[in-house]
């Protein structure tokens, strides 16, 4: 990519905290920035489907690069999306704003299944009259807080791609007590953000940063520092006291993640994987995120 697409980002915690209330007002919605918007698209979605015997959608899985156009609808160089298909368990998921997204199967192929959503309808497929893989969008709050020229479904051609290099990997050693969390951390899917995790006394702390590169050493903090409160439970930490957000090892998986989870009337599970990093030499120093920067499904913000 030639350059970073990088709206302006909240606390990593916080738009996890915000998923339940994000319909209460247009007003609230619209403040939020890339990570937040995420949560919008995701609000009130449920358990992921159960594996349908009915068909097979595999030959959907692997990596997909989608063009970024303009107003009309010419090709803006260095600007490619990268949407990634892949399989767990019997259920298909993509990515959106940093978190892995359950799909269904359907007649077209694969089709977004956290519901309600506004995103409800978005589907991954193929086009068997121009021979075309294509991603078809469906974003109700693009309609709603936008022009309107943008999240109606209309197919965007994507080109089957190999696996990009140098991405993060967030496959990671079990922890062995709560100052085994301790360390950098960067979203596997948008490692343009890096939360560290740090201990004082008795007391552990959260500090986030931004990347505003495209220089090395542009890391830049954006929000204060946060106290944790270690989970009775498991190793592991919550962000505010009663948010829900925490930060836990996934044994299943072997990684470290941010994970939301609602009540048992409408019981579902965010997560945003998290690969563990090298601590920065200086402050604001440090690697920068692996290019691309750009993956997943895009959604309005």
């Amino acid at each position: 990519m030639n350059e970073l697409y990088l709206p302006r980002i909240p606390s990593l915690p916080a738009f996890l905290i915000q998923c339940a209330t994000l319909f209460r007002g247009a007003s609230a919605a619209a403040r939020m920035a890339i990570v937040a918007s995420f949560m919008t698209v995701m609000v009130g979605c449920v358990k992921p489907p159960e594996p349908s015997q009915a068909g097979n959608r595999d030959h959907l899985l692997g990596w997909f690069k989608l063009p970024e156009r303009n107003e009309k609808k010419e090709v803006i160089s260095g600007r490619d999306t990268l949407i990634p298909v892949f399989k767990r368990d019997g259920t298909y998921y993509s990515v959106c704003r940093g978190a892995e997204v359950p799909l269904k199967e359907c007649s077209e192929g694969l089709e977004w299944a956290p519901a309600p959503s506004s995103m409800v309808g978005t589907k991954i497929g193929w086009d068997p009259v121009s021979k075309t893989y294509y991603l078809a969008v469906m974003d109700q709050q693009a309609s709603n807080y936008s022009d309107g020229r943008y999240g109606r479904g209309e197919k965007e051609t994507m080109t089957r791609i190999e696996k990009p290099s140098g991405l993060l990997d967030a496959k990671a050693r079990r922890p062995r007590n709560r100052d085994d969390f301790i360390g950098w951390y960067q979203p596997l899917w948008f490692p343009v953000v890096r939360i560290g995790i740090r201990k004082d006394g008795n007391q552990y702390f959260s500090q986030e940063q931004e990347f505003s590169g495209p220089e090395p050493g542009s890391w830049k903090t954006r929000v204060k520092p946060q106290e944790l409160t270690p989970l009775s439970d498991q190793p592991g930490f919550t962000f505010e006291r009663d948010s829900g957000v925490r930060l836990v090892y996934n044994e299943a998986l072997q990684r470290f993640e941010l994970m939301s989870e609602r009540g048992a009337m409408t019981p579902f599970v965010v997560r945003m994987p998290l690969a563990r990093v090298s601590a920065p030499s200086s402050p604001e120093g440090g690697t920068a995120p692996p290019r691309p920067v750009k993956i997943g499904i895009p959604s309005w913000h």
